[in-house]
């Protein structure tokens, strides 16, 4: 689920400069285009979640799926970029339960132990699907046309949602359990009271709003950088997230073990995530390289522990949260307040692009960023997150 959604947003970041000359489009337009399924997306994380936990991971997938791989292959026929537009905020639309899902998934299924380690490895699937959807991409518009990419693309995402509601069970409950309410205006008020609550959102917001900027500006970039052609531009962009992916798996499973040796203490885990923000905040070396070795090789470790602290504190809150009825829900608060952020990164690095010329203030300001989120999560995330009281 999670390749298939990052292979669907993948696809118009390599698509972007080939629609950019089809619809006349400028740096700024760029961005605003490629935040436009942010839009609906942000506003329905909290709601989704709220249906998640209500109805259950099995249909949720299912119909979330099927409806944002509809909005692909209405992106694949639209005939002017205010059609496109509606597309992708259709596509929100389906996308916005995405990591409720995973995360419900996660608490219901693997052990407290391994949830780091199986949170990252589900977290590949967003640099997998980066991956495949560019480099798919790339070969699909060179050959086909952009609009054969969105379409092929649509069609895996339809083929996914059938497979997953025949093969995927929610966890049964016990017959005497009471019915699950949703979350409560309170309850979201208590989490805001929560030291630990805000330390894991901060960190969730920072690493989102360098995720959302080299997902939708990577490709644009490495041609500004490096001068090459777009299957070019596909295979490298390909590269560093799969070597991104690699890298997130052995960083998170080397320094859970570390961190845990001594036993299971789920506090520690933001030690986890800030040695790997301090990592992913290396993207700040980018404008001192300009040949294709060092760009890469800074994309690809800063993506790498990118990935692993942002698996790390996802399982920091699967772990602090007392109520895990309502992991869905708590996601998507996080969600929520996250991805309002996570939406100006491509249109603000469209309006730094257009008035600098180049993405350097860019990688500065996501540097600074990292390293103080690091710094405030070791500061703030050491007690359970509790709903049902005013304490924290």
């Amino acid at each position: 689920m999670y390749a298939i959604s990052y292979g669907d947003r993948a696809a118009l970041s390599i698509a972007l400069p080939t629609m950019g000359r089809e619809f006349s489009l400028t740096p700024v337009q760029m961005g605003w285009v490629s935040s436009s399924f942010l839009w609906s997306y942000f506003l329905l994380n909290l709601p989704s979640t709220i249906v998640l936990d209500m109805v259950g991971a099995r249909a949720i997938g299912s119909l979330a799926v099927g409806i944002w791989s509809f909005a692909m292959l209405l992106g694949g026929m639209a005939q002017n970029i205010t059609q496109f537009l509606l597309t992708r905020m259709l596509l929100g639309v389906g996308e916005a339960p995405t990591f409720g899902v995973g995360a419900t998934v996660v608490r219901n299924w693997a052990l407290p132990k391994e949830r780091g380690s199986v949170m990252t490895m589900l977290l590949t699937g967003m640099q997998l699907g980066l991956a495949g959807g560019t480099i798919a991409g790339a070969y699909l518009i060179t050959f086909f046309g952009w609009r054969c990419e969105f379409m092929a693309l649509g069609g895996i995402g339809i083929l996914w949602a059938v497979v997953w509601w025949l093969i995927y069970r929610n966890p049964k409950e016990k017959t005497d359990a009471p019915r699950r309410k949703p979350i409560s205006v309170r309850e979201i008020r208590n989490l805001f009271r929560s030291s630990s609550f805000l330390g894991i959102l901060v960190v969730q917001c920072t690493q989102n709003y360098l995720n959302f900027l080299v997902m939708s500006w990577m490709p644009l970039y490495l041609i500004h950088e490096l001068h090459i052609d777009i299957t070019g531009t596909g295979n490298s962009t390909a590269l560093c997230y799969l070597s991104a992916a690699a890298g997130a798996v052995i960083i998170g499973r080397i320094l859970e073990q570390l961190v845990f040796r001594n036993g299971i203490h789920p506090p520690y885990r933001r030690f986890i995530v800030a040695i790997c923000l301090a990592g992913a905040a290396t993207i700040g070396l980018l404008p001192q390289c300009h040949t294709m070795l060092p760009i890469l090789l800074v994309l690809s470790g800063a993506l790498a522990c990118l990935m692993a602290a942002n698996g790390a504190n996802t399982a920091l809150l699967t772990d602090m949260v007392e109520d895990g009825g309502k992991m869905g829900a708590v996601t998507g608060v996080t969600l929520t307040c996250s991805n309002a952020l996570g939406l100006l990164s491509p249109i603000l690095t469209g309006y730094i692009v257009a008035w600098t010329g180049s993405f350097d203030m860019a990688w500065y300001m996501c540097a600074i960023a990292l390293i103080v989120a690091a710094l405030l999560s070791l500061a703030m995330v050491r007690n359970p997150i509790r709903m049902d009281t005013q304490d924290g």
